[in-house]
């Protein structure tokens, strides 16, 4: 197996799949469904400090894809790209803050 692929690289060198299917979709989504059904039992330290980490990892998403954008054969696709990251990272802060408000308490939450 290629390791290259899946290693981590901001430079600019790898695949636009990899970097919004694998690292921004795949792995996003099963960090977030791991703090969602988790979320009644975690305390509110560690609740925030695994928001803030999956914010932190959204951010480096977005540079990601941002400097990978191109790295595809049709550059169409590498805007779409990178409009899609901008508005997931920032509903992500914006779920992660309304998240971690209703674990305190401050607004209700539907889970």
């Amino acid at each position: 197996m290629n390791t290259t692929l899946l290693s981590p690289d901001t430079r600019g060198n790898k695949p636009l799949w990899i970097v919004f299917w694998i690292y921004g979709v795949l792995v996003s989504h099963l960090y977030f469904g791991a703090i969602i059904y988790s979320y009644r039992t975690l305390g509110t330290p560690v609740l925030g400090a695994l928001l803030a980490g999956f914010v932190l990892y959204t951010a480096w998403i977005m540079r990601s894809v941002w400097v990978n954008a191109f790295n595809v054969g049709n550059e169409t696709y590498g805007h779409i790209a990178r409009y899609l990251t901008v508005a997931w990272a920032l509903n992500a802060v914006l779920v992660s803050g309304f998240l971690f408000l209703g674990h305190l308490d401050l607004v209700s939450v539907p889970i």
